[in-house]
């Protein structure tokens, strides 16, 4: 019901706004500049028409600069921002699944704190999270924003929870896209990787700008189509490799289909599952943008805009493996396994198989991102207003296609004789695999709907200059479901558990911000946000920034703040997962007394659902900066960055094993009588089942500097642009728990995930124009790191790896040009490592090798 009230209410409200804008149309006298009504807002402060140069530590990137470095994709290149190098994740390396990165999407991390502490924007305004989460984060897929549309991009690297709300612990990514375009503008675009292999990429972008004397209408179409790239297609020096066996009377043996490659003195058959998987999956987007204005006279001016993205593809993953037991007797059993099976005089003893099955899984993904926004804005006497109402949609779906098997299917054709496991399954009738399979759709929806209003204008002077101010506010309604295939949230696929989460909430905020010219060199920025939420209740998040101007060209920075993330609908809302724990039951051990008489350890049932009740998570942040212009040609800033996050929320079954012995949850002897409460069930007096979820339990801090220089030089050979950017990060430690050590995780692979954290990420280069040429050379470099939790060998480094890009384009004709980009020139292959399994730290490298990419663009 609720759902439907604010789809109305936004239908409404966008019919009633282009209505008005349609009756100004008609009405209203033409003005001569239309851009005159609105005034500059800069990513990190709602301030407009205020000088806010060197105030915020921002970086921005236009299209142009994208393109010639041979991106094409707004992933990839957020991918390699120094301040992005931990924890922001696309489809390369990865391996989708219901617990891990989502098929087809991709997230951005500043500071390695997580994606979900990364506020991502659209021209400024919220657009909603994708409606699978990655893990337990929830994200923006920034797969859903065509790069095509994108005018620029603009990076703030500093809390800003105050200015934005929950989400900006980190700081945030604001796309702004084109607008105020005139004419018609196509083009085309064709890659491929330098190998042997099919890696080829397309590209057919439309823009066209519709100009009247009151309105501007800017379109963008876009298609893109990108094949998949295998680890067969690299040289990959895979580190792990598992295998199968056959057990038969309490011996293993290898099967024939090995030959020789076998491991365990020769009882089981080595299997590259690595080999089969994807670096990159293949996708097919289509997107579309519409950017909207019309003067409406007076100083008011109606604005709209509209996103449209859909993105489908495959991903693909080695077969799953499965652990059966079958009758010795059965029809399907070879005869080697007969012949060894009769030794002992009994051939119908039953024979256990750890193998694979005999197809590799794919998944199908369909995602697709809407967002529409109407609003105004203008001048009241000396004040400026804003107001929009905003609605923005994820919806997606993944099948899985092949490879993914039901239990009880399997079962069947086991008892039947149909499916012959032995062989890799290599004997079984192709009807027979398609009929055992499990398409087992996974839908999930994330929708928010939003209203805000800002008002600028002086509030009062001081003897250094007048008194700026915004005052605004913003309500929001978030909705998200996530609904797998009940066969695979009861674990009854092969490879495919999963867990449904559905959730809702309404929020709203008010937030103010000043600006005060305390000296004639000094200023500061004080801005304040209360934020409340339905469900887990208020936040009050403060800044201070302070800017002083030494000289004309020298300015120091410096800014305080808090910064909160509220729990994710995820979160609150997950579904049942089940699993399996244990407790060690060892003398001094806190959970002995659920142990009963076990001496060593006691296994139990374990439940994870969604928690309601928590809290949000906290940020303080700290910066410290300088901004110099040199000369008028040379330009240096540095920035010193400090972050403490706590409270972070994760899975935990030890704080709720601490409450059922201290009392502050249920202990019961049913499931029954624990309702829906997180506890234990205990029989006497031994734990058999545990019910918990998520808690605000975690912390993490990290220090660091980011320095950017840029320098340009013009000569009878043509202008250069030089430029040198890095992070530094001095310090990244984790704490899982209150009660668990801190873990030092800067320099080194860690995790399951093995998420690296490199203590310096740098680029440097150079953009050249002369006449009717342009190129550029730059170099992208990740620092060595430690090798990961799970290394072998007496590997203990991942050496440092740099790699090279450049671009040459020529401008044909006035309306004409083309270009040729080519990332990782030397086709450089990504340092070894030995405990990611594919040999690769795929977190920060690639293996894509030596890529090209054509462009043509004509205008009319």
């Amino acid at each position: 019901m609720k759902r439907e009230i604010i789809s109305r209410l936004t239908k409404i409200s966008l019919s009633c706004s282009l209505a008005l804008s349609g009756l100004a149309l008609a009405q209203q006298e033409p003005t001569d500049d239309s851009s005159q009504i609105e005034k500059i807002e800069v990513t990190g402060s709602r301030l407009k028409g205020v000088d806010m140069e060197g105030a915020n530590p921002l970086q921005v990137f236009n299209r142009d600069e994208l393109l010639s470095r041979g991106y094409d994709s707004i992933s990839t290149f957020l991918r390699d921002l120094p301040q992005a190098s931990a924890g922001t994740f696309n489809e390369i390396g990865s391996v989708s699944g219901n617990d891990g990165t989502p098929a087809g999407s991709a997230g951005v991390s500043l500071r390695g704190l997580g994606s979900s502490s990364t506020l991502v924007l659209v021209n400024g305004r919220r657009v909603a999270v994708d409606s699978f989460a990655n893990g337990a984060d929830t994200f923006v897929n920034v797969n859903a924003i065509p790069m095509s549309a994108i005018e620029r991009v603009e990076i703030l690297t500093d809390g800003a929870s105050s200015v934005y709300g929950s989400d900006a612990i980190a700081g945030v990514i604001n796309f702004i896209l084109r607008k105020d375009f005139e004419g018609h503008e196509l083009s085309a675009m064709y890659g491929d990787d330098t190998s042997s292999h099919d890696f080829n990429r397309k590209n057919l972008t439309y823009v066209g700008g519709f100009r009247t004397e009151n309105s501007n209408t800017t379109v963008v179409i876009d298609y893109f189509d990108r094949n998949a790239l295998f680890n067969k297609d690299r040289d990959v020096e895979v580190t792990f490799k598992s295998n199968t066996r056959v057990t038969i009377d309490g011996l293993d043996y290898a099967e024939p289909w090995c030959g020789d490659d076998k491991s365990n003195a020769g009882t089981r058959c080595v299997y590259d599952y690595v080999i089969q998987r994807a670096i990159q999956p293949e996708t097919r987007n289509f997107g579309t943008s519409v950017n909207h204005y019309y003067d409406l006279g007076d100083n008011r001016e109606f604005f709209a805009e509209a996103m449209y993205q859909r993105n489908t593809g495959f991903t693909y993953d080695a077969p799953a493996g499965v652990d059966v037991t079958v009758a010795g007797n059965a029809s399907f059993v070879p005869q080697w396994a007969r012949t060894i099976n009769a030794l002992d005089g009994n051939p119908d003893n039953s024979i256990r198989l750890r193998t694979r099955f005999p197809e590799r899984r794919s998944q199908e993904f369909d995602s697709q991102a809407y967002r529409v926004l109407a609003g105004l804005r203008g001048e009241l006497a000396d004040w400026g207003y804003e107001t929009a109402l905003s609605y923005g949609k994820s919806d997606s779906e993944i099948r899985h296609v092949s490879g993914y098997f039901s239990r009880a299917a399997v079962r069947q054709a086991l008892d039947n004789g149909s499916f012959n496991p032995f062989n890799l399954g290599a004997d079984t009738a192709q009807s027979v695999i398609e009929g055992m399979r499990a398409v087992a759709p996974r839908r999930g929806e994330s929708t928010v709907a939003a209203l805000d209003f800002s008002l600028n204008g002086e509030l009062f002077s001081l003897p250094a200059g007048a008194v700026q101010s915004v005052l605004g506010g913003e309500y929001r309604r978030e909705e998200i479901s996530d609904r797998p295939d009940a066969l695979a949230v009861a674990d009854e696929i092969y490879a495919l558990g999963a867990s449904d989460a559905a959730a809702s909430r309404n929020q709203f905020a008010l937030y103010s911000e000043l600006h005060l010219p305390l000296l004639e060199q000094l200023d500061a920025v004080v801005a304040l946000r209360y934020d409340r939420y339905s469900d887990f209740g208020g936040d009050v998040n403060p800044k201070l920034s302070l800017r002083y101007r030494a000289t004309d060209n020298l300015i120091f920075r410096a800014s305080a703040s808090t910064g909160f993330r509220a729990p994710s609908l995820s979160q609150i809302g997950a579904g049942k997962s089940l699993g399996f724990n244990y407790i060690s039951c060892l003398p001094g051990q806190p959970f002995q007394s659920f142990c009963g008489n076990q001496p060593v350890e006691i296994g139990y049932d374990e439940e994870r659902v969604g928690n309601k009740a928590l809290d949000a998570e906290k940020s303080r942040a700290l910066n410290l900066g300088m901004s110099w212009n040199l000369t008028d040609d040379l330009q240096l800033t540095a920035d010193y960055w400090r972050y403490r996050h706590t409270d972070i929320v994760d899975y935990d079954s030890i704080t709720t094993l601490r409450g059922c012995l201290n009392g502050d949850v249920p202990v019961t002897n049913t499931e029954a009588a624990l309702g829906d409460s997180f506890g234990c069930v205990v029989v006497n007096n031994e734990l058999v089942f545990l019910r918990t979820g998520f808690y605000n339990i975690g912390s993490q801090e990290t220090d660091g500097i980011d320095v950017n220089l840029n320098y340009r030089l013009d000569t009878d050979y043509g202008s250069f642009k030089f430029y040198a950017t890095g992070t530094k990060t001095f310090s990244y430690e984790r704490q899982l728990t209150p009660d668990s050590p801190k873990e030092d995780l800067l320099g080194r692979l860690s995790g399951a995930n093995e998420i690296a954290r490199p203590d310096l990420v740098a680029d440097l280069g150079t953009d050249w124009r002369s006449g009717d040429w342009k190129a550029s050379l730059s170099a992208h470099y990740v620092s060595s790191l430690g090798d990961g939790d799970f290394r072998f060998g007496g590997n203990e480094t991942v050496k440092s790896w740099t790699t090279l890009s450049a671009s040459l384009g020529y401008d044909l004709t006035e309306n004409q040009s083309i270009s040729l980009a080519v990332r990782n020139l030397t086709d450089k292959a990504p340092p070894y490592a030995s405990s990611p399994t594919n040999g690769y730290a795929s977190s920060v490298h690639d293996w894509i090798g030596r890529l090209w990419t054509l462009r043509y663009t004509v205008s009319f």
